[in-house]
């Protein structure tokens, strides 16, 4: 049996806290249906599905709602969002292409 995770967002997308959620529960992955099962548990209607493959997910982070990424904590304020690699990047190192393998 397989588990999808949601995580709980505040109204500013902040996450909080990661729950996973049965096959049965959510039609197999259905993010609505996910929803509705969290919603009726908790009583907690802010979840977004999470990608398994998607980086960047911890608690304290956001999630990005125009570009679908979640976000770690900005390292400091002259980091840029590079959405390729789904990380912030210092904008020295991006200008001098030193980017991640």
């Amino acid at each position: 049996m397989a588990n999808h995770s949601f995580a709980k967002l505040d109204d500013n997308n902040l996450v909080l806290t990661m729950l996973a959620v049965d096959d049965a529960d959510c039609n197999n992955g259905d993010e609505a249906t996910g929803i509705s099962f969290l919603t009726n548990l908790t009583g907690w209607s802010k979840w977004k599905l999470v990608d398994p493959a998607q980086k960047g997910i911890v608690i304290g982070g956001t999630f990005d709602e125009s570009d679908g990424d979640f976000k770690p904590n900005k390292p400091g304020n002259d980091y840029v969002w590079n959405s390729e690699y789904k990380i912030w990047i210092d904008p020295e190192d991006q200008a001098a292409g030193r980017l991640p393998e």
